[in-house]
């Protein structure tokens, strides 16, 4: 039986909290209010080193990515987010797009399931 990664989302902060990121310096992005639940899934290591990024919505039917701009990152780093309807979508792209490199929807779940492959721990 196969198992789905999402099963083991922890959230961090709930949707409608806002999250400061205090004196950043140059960075755009000074905090965020997270329009659905944003946390983590075990297994998976983002670009940062820490568990790999995700928004999850409850009753919506997109899934995708998002790529966001940090400074200690060259290449930026993945935010994935499932089951957001289109206005979650909006709002997630409209609080990133100070830091936005890039977005992606995809047109299954299992695509989003193929996207973090690359991200899963070896064992």
């Amino acid at each position: 039986m196969k198992t789905n990664p999402f099963d083991n989302f922890r959230v961090e902060k709930r949707a409608g909290e806002y999250k400061d990121f205090g004196d950043v310096g140059d960075y755009p992005l000074k905090g965020v209010t997270y329009p659905v639940d944003y946390g983590d899934i075990e297994g998976y290591i983002g670009e940062d080193g820490a568990n790999l990024d995700v928004f999850k919505g409850t009753d919506g039917k997109y899934c995708g990515y998002i790529k966001v701009f940090r400074p200690e990152l060259a290449e930026g780093e993945h935010k994935f987010y499932l089951h957001v309807t289109a206005d979650q979508e909006r709002l997630i792209y409209e609080q990133f797009a100070s830091v936005l490199i890039s977005s992606h929807r995809f047109e299954t779940e299992d695509e989003l399931h193929g996207a973090i492959e690359p991200f899963r721990k070896s064992k």
